[in-house]
């Protein structure tokens, strides 16, 4: 995503390796949020879904649960690419991202936790979002902090120093174009695909600075 051009570190391997790490996060979210949301909808007997395995909601939440919080490592490789140009912005962009990555993974993880035990709804005839409300006071909270982390990180990152081209790989920018895609799309692929944007869109995010900057980054010495 970012290019070499706005990068201030002489060594670029650790951010690259650290953004990899964070594309490996972003890859496990996306299968345990699809994961989650095949078991949650299972439950919806308009959409014909097929059951389950019994252990995929256990390793679905075990997936999300361990990925998300590695998407700290990736806003600070971002963080630290920008440090000199802007530092306060780039400390900013650090923080709220290790806030979301622990609050995103503790939201996925309780969430499995009530789907597993069919609490509030979940895993029944509502809808994913229909079954978040009424899951009670803990998990909303969870996800407001989560939500509000998120919005904090990726309006730090977009005001960083950037060609404008690369603002529209900005992770919230991202996730409503996913979200408002998968909208478009007919049942069971909208309900299933469009609550998983936001990590999708973090998999672009960290895959589209990773890249390029493989392809940039000089040989190691032999």
């Amino acid at each position: 995503m970012q290019g070499g051009n706005t990068s201030t570190d002489s060594n670029p391997y650790p951010l690259v390796a650290a953004a990899s790490i964070a594309v490996l996060g972003a890859l496990a979210a996306t299968a345990g949020d699809l994961g989650q949301l095949w078991v949650v909808n299972s439950g919806r007997a308009a959409l014909h879904l097929a059951q389950p395995p019994q252990w995929l909601t256990v390793i679905a939440t075990l997936a999300g649960a361990i990925g998300i919080p590695l998407y700290a490592l990736g806003y600070q490789a971002r963080a630290r690419q920008a440090r000199f140009l802007a530092p306060r912005r780039a400390a900013a962009v650090a923080a709220f991202g290790a806030a979301f990555g622990a609050l995103g993974g503790s939201v996925h993880a309780v969430t499995g936790v009530l789907i597993w035990s069919r609490v509030g709804g979940i895993a029944s005839e509502l809808d994913p979002v229909q079954g978040i409300l009424a899951s009670g006071p803990i998990v909303l909270t969870l996800w407001a902090l989560a939500g509000t982390a998120f919005l904090a990180a990726a309006a730090c990152e977009a005001a960083l120093p950037q060609p404008v081209r690369q603002r529209l790989a900005n992770p919230l920018l991202l996730t409503l174009l996913l979200t408002g895609a998968a909208m478009l799309l007919p049942m069971p692929w909208r309900d299933l695909l469009a609550p998983a944007s936001i990590n999708i869109a973090h998999l672009v995010f960290f895959a589209g600075w990773v890249v390029p900057s493989r392809v940039a980054m000089p040989a190691a010495p032999s």
